[in-house]
């Protein structure tokens, strides 16, 4: 195993996701939805028809990420967040996600570098305009930005060049190799040419999420996001933190709802951008947006900080999300919707699911996006039950009566109060080395990196696209890691070399109980057969 993602070239991503939809209607073993609902949304300047998708974190940070979470009927794209720091320099451990009732994570920004990051969104967003043109799906799609979490990073070189990029990405290697690539492919498609990839617009986007650190001063944001909308011309959302209602608040509502063993205290409510603070910063910023004609609001909520007390994960202190989250960020758009009398935007994400989302659209609160949901059971598929349960329309401001009423019905609900947690089990000493028991780690993997082979029964684990999240194992029925314990594909010698896991580098060699081998003969059958499925 081994937590190096490695990035798919952009040749094998479209015609993977090209074969994938004509032969079974999937993109990454995700079933392409039937239909996605058209609201009428403009953002940003341009039309956005359902204002559901996956929220800047685990679900966004590769192409075929976004490619599944396209087919499942996502139409905003959050993307993972970039900053100055990446890889080994962001001293995340492994596993770093924790899936329960409620879901817990010590991960923050993309583990790529800045241009691995860039690149990967670019892929991405030119594939998904050519397989709407090519199979008649909805293109009305939007990617937004987000960047992190200093004015000084914000304005280095690195990150400048991304959101240059971003704006307009047809100077960059990666947008010349996807339109010139695709030009000289023509023959695979029957309804894209060349005019229509000549007419791809090179604006990746215009709209940035600003995020920041617990702690940063209200002067130190309101710098930031005065310079992307004045400076750089973003359309800006800033993302506020569940600390705004206030620790008296939070703690009542976590333990009135069976969540009071959550271990926190006041330290980030007392360094946290405070509420008088931030109705005066937002006030003053809404302003200079629209003397600028930029969009702006906020983004809700940041996930909530916590000790860490149970031995979820490693370290010291975490970052909640899921259920536990949602009465926490929904009361914060009230509080900033009484204050701005519903004229505020809102973009929310904290513990959106099927209970909610309805009411919460129905509110004039969008758009609307999730990971802890993607996390469990059924993945990207959520995405699909997510946009069939969308309202019909927007309402063009927030109603606050409605959001009000939305949050004075929390505590009763006795969907929003503490489940037990199944018991997980015990690793067992014995098992299938590809195991297809029940497909979860399948479809609960953020970056595809558990491939099915359905006809044999069998899965097996992909190294280059596994980052070590640890969320396959929080879901496996049977106590296996599935990073670790399945058959792994390596696409690279320093990665077969690196992992103890079973598994086979091509046709070159293979690791067989440890013991490395050159003659395929000698292994099991059904291996021999999934590895000539896998590799054609």
């Amino acid at each position: 195993m081994s937590d190096k993602m490695r990035a798919i070239p952009f040749a094998e991503l479209l015609t993977t996701s090209l074969h994938d939809f004509r032969e079974k209607k999937e993109l990454y073993h995700v079933p392409v939805a039937d239909s996605v609902p058209d609201l009428g949304i403009t953002m940003a300047g341009r039309p956005l028809s359902c204002p559901v998708g996956p929220a800047a974190g685990p679900h966004t940070q590769l192409a075929q990420n976004l490619i599944a979470g396209f087919g499942a009927g996502a139409r905003v794209f959050e993307l993972k967040t970039v900053q100055i720091l990446y890889g080994e320099q962001l001293g995340i451990q492994k596993p770093c996600i924790w899936t329960g009732d409620e879901a817990y994570n010590i991960e923050w920004s993309t583990e790529l570098t800045i241009e691995g990051a860039r690149d990967e969104y670019i892929r991405a967003y030119i594939i998904l305009h050519l397989l709407a043109r090519e199979f008649g799906l909805d293109d009305k799609f939007q990617f937004h930005a987000s960047v992190g979490y200093n004015l000084e990073g914000i304005q280095s070189p690195t990150v400048d060049g991304f959101l240059n990029a971003m704006r307009d990405a047809s100077g960059t290697d990666a947008w010349k190799e996807g339109i010139d690539w695709t030009l000289s492919h023509l023959d695979l498609f029957e309804h894209v040419d060349a005019d229509f990839v000549r007419s791809i617009d090179p604006c990746v986007t215009q709209f940035v999420t600003l995020s920041t650190m617990h702690g940063c001063p209200a002067d130190e944001i309101e710098r930031i996001a005065s310079y992307l909308l004045t400076e750089k011309g973003f359309h800006t959302y800033i993302k506020c933190n569940p600390t705004l209602v206030g620790y008296e608040r939070v703690k009542t509502l976590l333990e009135d709802l069976g969540y009071g063993y959550i271990s926190f205290d006041t330290t980030h409510f007392d360094h946290d951008l405070k509420l008088d603070d931030a109705i005066a910063m937002l006030g003053r910023l809404r302003e200079k947006a629209a003397a600028c004609g930029r969009e702006f609001g906020v983004k809700l909520t940041n996930t909530f900080p916590v000790q860490i007390r149970r031995g979820e994960l490693a370290g010291d202190a975490m970052y909640m999300s899921g259920k536990p989250l949602f009465p926490l960020a929904i009361n914060v758009a009230r509080i900033l919707s009484e204050a701005f009398d519903g004229e505020l935007p809102i973009s929310f994400s904290g513990g959106i699911d099927l209970h909610n989302i309805t009411d919460v659209v129905a509110c004039g609160i969008a758009p609307v996006t999730v990971a802890t949901l993607l996390l469990k059971a059924g993945g990207y598929k959520n995405l699909t039950r997510l946009a069939k349960a969308m309202p019909e329309s927007v309402p063009s401001k927030v109603d606050v009566a409605k959001l009000t009423a939305l949050c004075d019905a929390l505590v009763a609900d006795d969907y929003y109060h503490k489940k037990a947690d199944r018991p997980r089990p015990a690793r067992p000493e014995s098992f299938p080395e590809a195991c297809y028991k029940c497909r979860n780690c399948v479809d609960v993997c953020p970056n595809r990196a558990n491939y099915p082979i359905p006809e044999l029964k069998m899965a097996i684990h992909i190294d280059a696209y596994c980052n070590e999240c640890g969320n396959c194992a929080c879901l496996c029925p049977i106590g296996i890691i599935p990073y670790q314990d399945k058959f792994t594909l390596f696409s690279c010698e320093e990665d077969f070399n690196d992992s103890t896991n079973d598994g086979f580098l091509g046709r070159e060699k293979y690791r067989w109980h440890g013991q490395v081998g050159t003659d395929f003969a000698l292994l099991p059958e059904e291996l021999r057969r999934a590895i000539d499925v896998v590799l054609g």
